[in-house]
């Protein structure tokens, strides 16, 4: 048996009024009788919950998969089997990492009535979480006493890279929106010269297409039509190194690289390209071949829910040095990393360079809030004036590495992490449309 707040505070009142007794000793009479009533209500409290049979039930609906970053759903599913209304108060016990303390949920059932109630928890790391006992307290008026029913429901679920994007991936492409709209014809991807039939020229055709073998043996204009080529190849390429622990949002910079990584791969492979991953850090930890088979998807999700990293220095060398082994097509590497000065990123553009020679780099790297904040503020004091010249010169170093970068042919992407999916995803549309691979 518990008690409730509401008998310790019935039974101040009544220790007030009987002291206050000593004063007046009306209000003796007035004490006891508070006291006679408030024991007559813990014992009908007491009765009615313990005496009659019944009980709740409590149902945990156990996601199995946790989507990191994002507001993942909970419900727990509440049934009365008393024969009269009671109050329900429900205490899960999610993972303790999650650190959720104000875990209290209640609602009021009639007899064999059932209800659902439902919590959100955000994870921030991926990995394996354990839900431990759900905890369910019934009480009736009064509400003074309270009975505990403990349902040990222990499962195990796991945080996955975000894949709630499954759900609205199509409102990010700008393609598809404006495609809607009807303001913007988009060029698909391809023109091979893979031959696909022979027919008749019209008006209209491009003259560099003409067979003037065929047409000089049928005696009529014959025109080569090519099979159009739209399977690309996309791998997104993850920097496991040191700057990529830093955090934005509660998550590191690495898993905002992972969330994109998915994200892109599910978008090339639903514009029918081939997509694949790439991870690293003192070497190539993570490969996944680009294909656009079902189970791709798959096989891209259980690859980055198992990315580990220490942290260390990034080789570039060991990533250049394996993309010429094992990527042999021609294909856009959108590489997720972040430089913290010029001199840094110079000293990885010799490879860079050489990856840019056999395929199209996309180099994307993130704009720090704090340090534009920082930038822009105005300044007070002498510690204020450095620090805004400080962030102001990183500010500016960024703008240059984006231009550097550009003058040596290698595409650049500089955004903030939480625009980081809808700004890649636009990108990589955009070369589809302009026939960049």
């Amino acid at each position: 048996m518990f008690l409730t707040r509401r008998l310790f505070i019935f039974f101040v009142a009544t220790a007030v009024v009987l002291s206050l007794g000593y004063l007046w000793a009306f209000f003796f009479v007035v004490g006891y009788v508070l006291a006679a009533v408030m024991v007559l209500a813990v014992c009908y409290n007491y009765i009615w919950i313990y005496a009659h049979k019944g009980k709740i039930e409590v149902v945990r609906d156990n996601p199995e998969r946790l989507s990191i970053g994002d507001d993942n759903v909970v419900q727990l599913r509440v049934r009365n089997t008393y024969h009269i209304p009671v109050h329900a108060i429900v205490y899960d016990e999610p993972p303790y990492t999650f650190q959720i303390r104000d875990m209290r949920l209640e609602a009021d059932l009639a007899a064999g009535d059932e209800t659902v109630l439902s919590y959100t928890v955000r994870p921030l790391r991926r990995g394996f979480y354990f839900f431990h006992n759900v905890n369910a307290f019934v009480s009736v008026w009064p509400y003074l006493v309270l009975r505990r029913f403990k349902s040990d429901q222990l499962f195990k679920s796991s945080v996955y890279p975000s894949f709630f994007f499954l759900r609205n991936s199509q409102l990010l492409s700008v393609e598809n929106r404006e495609r809607l709209w009807g303001s913007k014809l988009v060029r698909r991807m391809g023109q091979s010269k893979e031959f696909e039939k022979m027919r008749e020229y019209v008006e209209g055709d491009d003259y560099r297409s003409i067979n003037w073998k065929a047409t000089a043996r049928r005696h009529r204009l014959m025109v080569n039509e090519n099979q159009e080529e739209q399977s690309q190849t996309v791998y997104a390429v993850i920097d496991k190194g040191r700057g990529m622990q830093h955090t934005f949002a509660g998550l590191s910079l690495l898993d905002h690289a992972i969330n994109s990584a998915l994200q892109l791969s599910y978008f090339a492979l639903s514009h029918a390209d081939n997509a694949g991953i790439i991870s690293f850090e003192k070497s190539v930890d993570t490969f996944v071949a680009a294909t656009r088979y079902s189970s791709q998807m798959n096989k891209l999700m259980a690859a980055l829910y198992d990315e580990v990293t220490s942290f260390h220095q990034s080789d570039y060398f060991a990533l250049y040095e394996f993309c010429k082994r094992k990527v042999q097509k021609r294909s856009l590497l959108v590489v997720y990393t972040t430089f913290d000065s010029l001199t840094a990123m110079r000293r990885q553009l010799p490879y860079l360079k050489r990856l840019s020679l056999s395929h199209v780099v996309l180099v994307t790297f993130f704009v720090d809030k704090d340090v534009e904040r920082l930038a822009t503020e105005k300044a007070t004091d002498t510690l204020g004036y450095v620090t805004q010249m400080v962030a102001q010169k990183f500010s500016f170093e960024q703008k240059l590495i984006v231009s550097e970068l550009r003058h040596y042919g290698i595409y650049s992407l500089l955004t903030s992490p939480e625009h980081l999916s809808a700004s890649v995803i636009n990108r990589y549309l955009e070369f589809k449309s302009r026939h960049v691979l």
